[in-house]
């Protein structure tokens, strides 16, 4: 059987509020773990509040299910109907890029996104993206041209957008004693590193061909995992500390007993 151990980092970075949120559930019925990214957007106080609630709602339910995609998209009418009966600016209503990564009895990870979170699985140094981005940046390369300066910032789905995508992959793991870590990340944690080729980038023509592809060199996933996920926050805020996103990581370490 599989054990695991996770631990979790968050930088405000330069913004007023920390719209991110992870949550992280075992449900002893069905014999899941899930663990959830949510990347608020915007740096407004309300987003800062609504994620913190969402975040282990979402958790709970794809631990229950064991089916991230059909967490996120069960839980969209719920969350998006909660939102019209609260209190929120109808110009700006919460809403988030979210990752869900659940783990199984037998092994399987299961993954699904919206919006742009990503995952990394990484082992002995080096690593692989597993998550392909939804925003227009992605669009953009699909189409042969190169992104725009700010079509990294448009997503093309996200939590609430109830007609985006949820895109869903994963891994199955074959029993052997090396562990292997996975690694969820906002873009203000992975973007820094993305841009200085720490950590491995999408596929130049926006297609998916990275999930399937070499790992590469990645030693800033190397390390105790607490080492790890401060690292991650803290180098993405040090390349830019006036204009640093909320960083926010969650590193799984993900071990085979026999």
């Amino acid at each position: 059987m599989f054990t695991t151990r996770h631990t979790t980092s968050q930088h405000i970075g330069s913004r007023n509020h920390q719209a991110d949120a992870t949550a992280h559930h075992h449900d002893p019925n069905t014999g899941h773990r899930a663990w959830v990214l949510l990347d608020g957007i915007g740096d407004r106080v309300h987003t800062a509040a609504w994620v913190r609630t969402a975040a282990p709602a979402l958790a709970q339910r794809a631990a229950r299910l064991g089916d991230p995609r059909a967490a996120i998209q069960q839980i969209r009418p719920v969350l998006h109907a909660e939102r019209a009966t609260l209190d929120y600016p109808t110009d700006w209503p919460p809403d988030a890029a979210a990752i869900v990564a659940v783990l199984d009895p037998l092994g399987a990870l299961h993954l699904a996104w919206a919006g742009d979170c990503r995952a990394y699985l990484a082992e002995n140094g080096r690593a692989r993206l597993l998550t392909t981005d939804h925003n227009e940046a992605t669009r953009q390369r699909r189409e042969g041209r190169e992104p725009e300066p700010d079509a990294h910032d448009h997503l093309t789905s996200s939590l609430c957008f109830l007609t985006g995508v949820v895109e869903a992959g994963g891994v199955h793991f074959s029993p052997y004693a090396r562990p292997r870590r996975l690694v969820l990340a906002s873009d203000g944690a992975y973007l820094p590193h993305e841009n200085a080729d720490a950590l491995p980038s999408p596929s130049a023509d926006g297609s998916h061909r990275h999930r399937s592809g070499p790992d590469l060199p990645a030693p800033v996933l190397t390390g105790a995992p607490a080492i790890v996920a401060r690292r991650l926050t803290d180098l993405a805020v040090e390349a830019d500390p006036a204009g640093a996103d909320n960083a926010t990581v969650v590193v799984v370490d993900l071990h085979f007993n026999g």
